[in-house]
């Protein structure tokens, strides 16, 4: 794995592999050695080992913040609270003791973090020279990808919890209709990483060829 350089933004810090010039001028220079060294770094990740094919090159791969895990619980919290602060009229009507009723709330919902830890362990947000994917599931794989070719317009957006802890989410605007829209939901430092994106869109379109 490459070291970024210090120079770079505070997001080179989710970065996990090596970073790429662009694809007019990698594809041709690489090596097997370079191949095998991609497809370990996948491997290292939890990725799929059949994620990359051919002469495609991962320019880098994150997963969203951890503040995931808070978003992804919150309504439950939410609820949670409400039972605790009505505890003693929720209790009497399900014929429950206070304390019984509590240690059951925190009992759902430490169960409920649970699942949203997984979640989040789950869940990648990859950009090769070809491609951007969405990979999630826990017990089933989800997987979203795009060709960059195909990307009619991305855009960032910004919930007011996201605002509050620098994150964002990226859109991706795909040209069939039918298709589905793309998320990378609760991205750190989302303004480089959406710049970045850009990058890698425009790169893959220059290097289609031109009637």
């Amino acid at each position: 794995m490459k070291a970024t350089s210090p120079s770079q933004s505070p997001a080179a810090r989710w970065i996990m592999c090596t970073r790429r010039p662009p694809f007019h001028r990698a594809a041709a220079a690489r090596t097997p050695d370079q191949v095998a060294a991609e497809h370990e770094a996948a491997e290292s990740l939890m990725l799929p080992a059949d994620l990359l094919g051919g002469d495609e090159s991962i320019i880098f791969a994150i997963k969203p913040s951890l503040w995931f895990v808070v978003f992804d619980s919150a309504n439950w919290a939410i609820v949670g609270m409400c039972l605790i602060a009505c505890a003693s009229w929720v209790a009497a009507l399900i014929s429950l003791s206070e304390p019984q009723l509590m240690s059951a709330v925190l009992a759902v919902f430490a169960m409920r973090v649970g699942v949203a830890l997984l979640r989040w362990v789950s869940r990648f947000y990859v950009l090769t020279n070809r491609r951007v994917m969405r990979l999630r599931g826990v017990l089933k794989p989800d997987v979203f990808e795009c060709p960059l070719v195909n990307i009619r317009n991305t855009a960032l957006t910004t919930g007011f919890p996201e605002s509050l802890t620098n994150l964002g989410t990226i859109n991706f605007i795909i040209a069939d209709p039918q298709d589905r829209l793309g998320l990378w939901r609760n991205v750190a430092n989302p303004h480089y990483v959406h710049a970045e994106v850009r990058k890698a869109i425009e790169r893959a379109i220059d290097c289609q060829p031109h009637l």
